[in-house]
């Protein structure tokens, strides 16, 4: 009897050289293929009884490959045996999309493989000595892979609980039709209900909900999905004006509102959360920018539409948080440092120390366009760490105090206060260091925020309230924390050479600080009169642009 004949498609030699090892004692006949392109030639000169392939190749990829085998005519009937360092579900699914009769990772086990070459190699002998008879070696081979495969694939493409194809199954399935508009339903507060009622109750709420939804929507028109926990999906076929997805979406939130779903002897109200798309080139793309949209703007629906002011600032919102990764990433987070005066020396003797994106070409961006929404996308803080780091680099040597703005989160954050009080662990010069309280934040855990306050004071940091003037319950920050330095907010500076009123709340908050052995710094001075103003009500220190500039670079104290 003639040997089986295994071709071995693979670019790497010590892999090919692992599968022959594997396999010595078992008496085949192996071809070697470096690539793709010459395995698939090989495959049809050869007819090998089985393909063994890599996926990650030059030139042409194993999945390529595989397509291209199993629709030839001269191969289609050859096993092939996917062999790959690729080990998520999603590779795998590919894989035997594309025809894989079986998959195994790298590195993978030698009596795994050989039993399935075994199967494999016995199914191509049969189907070629024309032995259909042979059922218990078809059935071996099912039982390792075709039903293996056919449940993985169901399972990947399908929702566990509801049954319902799943954000897989729904991008294939616009991948694979036009003329298509998409709905995203998010069910609002959902956590909520979980947390008050219990898991399995949530879960029979959303089977509950599955069934409602299909009972309003049962035509052949739409297709339905779960694509994640609380958000499901409507695939609308064939709608083609705004206004008739508009009213689609006004019609069901109506009956969906007016039900009470009973579960374990609960009635629970839904409110939902829809928005809608006919985009089709981005379609589950925007729908789920329509439903973030209408979620920040307290909408019940909303239709994309990218001309909109609302989509303009997602937009934007975008663009400033890949502008954050890209500048944490590539260290374009730059201090600028801005000097504040004795009022009475006329010397340099601070430093504000402000949060700067400078690109690679030289362009300056100020915080207003990007913080807020680096506190919004969870990397406020790494560019927290990353001023910190570089401030105490750059006065490490100097005389001067420097300070740095903390929000009261950055002070009860346990992360972010363990990286304060190791950076002050390993600094000299700990009494030039100012951590400046935003006023305007508010203040809602004193207890935690005076925690920290103590610590720092003991490594001998002064605390200053920043923007002093702008908010509410101002005197109370003062009695309650027992800071150092009041800044006057520029709100109330900039207008002092024609504002009386302006002239009064700056004189009453200087004498209140003096009465309380607290320091005063005007911000937002602007000119050569505020200046004189400033000075004469008796504020200690001055800030702004008459003074400097804020730069790279630190000024030299006259």
């Amino acid at each position: 009897m003639k040997e089986p004949l295994i071709l071995i498609i693979d670019d790497n030699s010590d892999s090919r050289l692992a599968i022959r090892a594997a396999l010595r004692k078992k008496g085949y006949i192996f071809l070697e293929a470096h690539g793709a392109k010459e395995g698939i030639a090989m495959a049809i000169e050869y007819n090998p009884n089985l393909i063994i392939m890599d996926i990650m190749m030059p030139e042409i990829d194993g999945y390529e490959a595989l397509r291209i085998i199993k629709e030839s005519d001269k191969t289609k009937h050859i096993p092939v045996l996917v062999v790959s360092a690729l080990s998520s579900m999603n590779e795998k699914i590919v894989a035997l999309e594309y025809g894989a009769d079986g998959m195994l990772t790298k590195p993978f086990d030698r009596v795994h493989l050989a039993e399935q070459i075994e199967a494999l190699v016995g199914l191509c002998k049969n189907a070629s000595n024309g032995k259909t008879e042979n059922i218990e070696q078809q059935e071996i081979l099912d039982s390792i892979f075709h039903r293996q495969s056919r449940e993985l694939i169901r399972y990947y493409y399908t929702d566990a609980l509801t049954g319902l194809p799943n954000r897989s199954q729904l991008i294939r399935d616009i991948g694979n039709a036009k003329n298509l508009s998409l709905i995203l339903i998010d069910i609002d507060s959902f956590k909520d209900i979980v947390y008050f009622y219990g898991h399995e109750t949530g879960d029979l709420c959303l089977k509950s909900f599955t069934l409602k939804i299909k009972q309003l929507l049962d035509s052949d028109k739409y297709e339905h999905y779960r694509i994640s926990g609380d958000i499901f999906a409507v695939l609308v076929k064939e709608c083609s004006a705004a206004e008739e997805l508009n009213n689609l979406m006004r019609q069901f939130v109506y009956e969906m509102e007016r039900v009470n779903f009973l579960c374990r002897g609960h009635e629970i109200h839904f409110r939902f959360t829809v928005g809608a798309s006919m985009f089709e080139s981005e379609l589950l793309i925007s729908s789920e920018k329509a439903l973030k949209t209408a979620k920040a703007a307290n909408k019940t629906i909303l239709l994309y539409d990218e001309e909109s002011e609302e989509f303009r600032s997602y937009e934007q919102n975008i663009f400033w948080i890949n502008k954050i990764i890209e500048a944490i990433s590539c260290d374009n987070i730059v201090p600028f440092y801005q000097p504040i005066i004795n009022n009475k020396t006329h010397k340099i003797e601070k430093y504000e120390c402000l949060v700067r994106i400078v690109e690679k070409d030289g362009t300056i961006h100020t915080p207003i366009k990007f913080l807020d929404i680096s506190k919004k996308s969870k990397h406020y803080a790494a560019i927290t760490k990353n001023v910190i780091e570089k401030s105490f680099k750059q006065f490490e040597n100097s005389d001067c105090q420097f300070s740095i703005n903390l929000s009261a989160k950055d002070m009860v954050d346990s992360e972010m206060t363990e990286y304060i009080y190791g950076r002050l662990n390993s600094f000299s010069r700990c009494d030039k260091v100012i951590f400046e309280l935003l006023e305007s934040e508010g203040v809602q855990n004193y207890n935690s925020v005076y925690a920290f306050i103590s610590k720092v004071k003991e490594y001998g940091c002064q605390i200053a309230i920043d923007d002093f003037g702008s908010g509410y319950s101002n005197f109370i920050h003062l009695l309650r924390l027992k800071v150092d330095i009041i800044k006057i907010d520029g709100s109330l500076v900039r207008d002092l050479d024609r504002d009386e009123n302006a002239q009064i709340m700056v004189q009453t908050i200087v004498d209140f600080a003096k009465k309380l052995g607290i320091l005063t710094v005007a911000e937002f001075v602007h000119s050569e009169p505020i200046s004189r103003i400033v000075k004469d009500l008796g504020v200690d220190y001055s800030q702004g642009y008459f003074i400097g500039e804020p730069k790279k670079e630190v000024l030299k104290s006259e």
